[in-house]
């Protein structure tokens, strides 16, 4: 590490370490020092999962599987053990280095109370360990009423502890609490059994993880946001599923772009996705895929030009580059085309090229619509980066292949143009040899077949030229 970034690093007030991608500590700062009591020498080489709290260990295998594709992650809240046995709960923030391979993280301390209403079940101990988990924490009493709670969970639904105690846990706005939600707790009230469920929250904006423990007629539930890791394993698995359609010939482009739209559709409940596919000529965009977005829309703009001010996606094909434009009614790009999408309630749309391997065209644009005025975000961009490699490697693939099967159609023709086309002048001209009296060379007859054999000889030739301009084309 550079000697100065150490400097300025041992006198930061942030606990501060640098790790491997397994979690091999490799430096510490002096603030990591003063909080945990170790020194730095006693913690190089160490893994940072045996500084850790053992219930934070699983976590922090995520966080370092994450992080490599991620490249940052923020508010990621783990414990770390003191020197004593204690524990303290540090909010990291982290990236990652590509080159050097590293993982830089620093962190800040927190010191938090949990917020309860009659502790005498809950000795001080458990009560600390609580009000600094890294998820969020909340007790529910037979009639639904939240009668404890962490900070953690207090900053997920955002509101006061007046607004949280006593409230009923089904009315809270600011979860979801929907069929999907309800009747696992209310099987956990009649069972006395635990219940584990993961959704996605339309209030949160994000996946969530409840898990659900039933304890002297009451319920403790602990719940987690699990966003970039439920993201992250269920894109990986729609791209593993779109590129096996790829290989079934059954499946043609439009309808494997419509698989992958599903998909993200459903990763992303929010987003309103399209495909347009740029002509050869890079002068018009054709409707592909656009599984929730109006007919009459997608029907106004299949075959419009792009250009330098073609709403999102025309623009974005012109241009050869990212367009976001978080507000489509006052948006200068959109002023021919906002008339067509506006009265379906869609606000903002984002646009990408799809640019092919060696950037010589433009092969489509894939764009997110929403209907609330809004940027991207960290998860969407990423998202956005990684459909645009898989339409990039599915549409060249696409393309291969019409190209091999248009190959081959055009040596089929060539082929039977031989077997029949040349077969027949050249069995003519034999016979009309054969015919010719070579003895009597002023026969008439000899005059009639070489008039015969001229007449096959430009029929030869007129095959032969048609079999170049195909073998030209292949």
């Amino acid at each position: 590490m550079d000697n100065r970034l150490a400097f300025l690093l041992n006198h930061s007030d942030d606990i501060f370490f640098v790790a491997d991608t397994k979690g091999n500590i490799i430096y510490t700062n002096a603030s990591w020092s003063h909080f945990t009591e170790y020194s730095g020498e006693e913690c190089v080489g160490k893994n940072l999962s045996d500084l850790s709290h053992p219930e934070d260990r699983i976590k922090l295998a995520e966080l370092f599987q994450s992080i490599i594709t991620l490249q940052n992650i923020e508010g990621f809240i783990s414990r770390l053990e003191t020197k004593n046995g204690n524990f303290l709960t540090v909010n990291w923030s982290a990236c990652y280095d590509k080159t050097e391979q590293l993982i830089y993280a620093s962190g800040i301390y927190r010191d938090e109370d949990l917020n309860i209403r009659n502790p005498y079940n809950i000795s001080d101990k458990m009560q600390h360990v609580l009000a600094n988990l890294t998820e969020g924490f909340f007790m529910l009493d037979k009639h639904w009423r939240i009668n404890a709670f962490n900070p953690a969970f207090q900053k997920l639904v955002k509101l006061s502890g007046n607004e949280l105690y006593g409230a009923d846990f089904r009315m809270i706005d600011q979860l979801t609490t929907t069929e999907e939600v309800i009747p696992q707790f209310e099987i956990a009230f009649q069972t006395n059994t635990p219940q584990q469920l993961q959704y996605y929250d339309k209030h949160c904006k994000g996946w969530l993880r409840l898990n659900i423990y039933p304890y002297k007629g009451e319920l403790i539930v602990f719940i987690r946001d699990i966003s970039h890791i439920k993201i992250e394993q269920l894109i990986l698995e729609l791209e593993k599923k779109v590129l096996q359609l790829n290989f079934m010939a059954e499946y043609p482009l439009s309808k494997i772009a419509e698989k992958l739209l599903v998909g993200i559709e459903s990763i992303f409940p929010e987003m309103y996705c399209s495909i347009l596919e740029v002509d050869r000529e890079q002068e018009k965009v054709y409707h592909l895929a656009a599984p929730r977005l109006p007919l009459e829309y997608c029907n106004a703009v299949n075959g419009t030009r792009i250009g330098p001010k073609a709403g999102s996606c025309g623009t974005a094909a012109y241009h050869r580059e990212q367009v976001v434009v978080s507000d489509i009614a006052n948006s200068p790009l959109w002023e021919d085309y906002k008339q067509y999408i506006l009265p379906h309630g869609l606000k903002a749309c984002w646009s990408t090229p799809v640019i092919s391997p060696k950037g010589t065209q433009v092969l489509a644009t894939f764009a997110i619509y929403y209907d609330t005025e809004r940027e991207p975000g960290k998860d969407e961009l990423r998202m956005i980066d990684r459909t645009i490699n898989i339409l990039r490697a599915l549409i060249e693939s696409k393309r291969n292949e019409e190209h091999t099967a248009e190959q081959t159609r055009r040596l089929q023709d060539i082929a039977a143009i031989s077997s029949h086309n040349i077969r027949r002048p050249v069995a003519t001209i034999m016979g009309l040899v054969n015919l010719f009296d070579r003895k009597k060379l002023d026969n008439p007859l000899n005059r009639d077949i070489i008039n015969h054999l001229e007449t096959t000889a430009v029929e030869l030739d007129d095959v032969i030229h048609i079999i170049v301009e195909k073998t030209i084309n292949v």
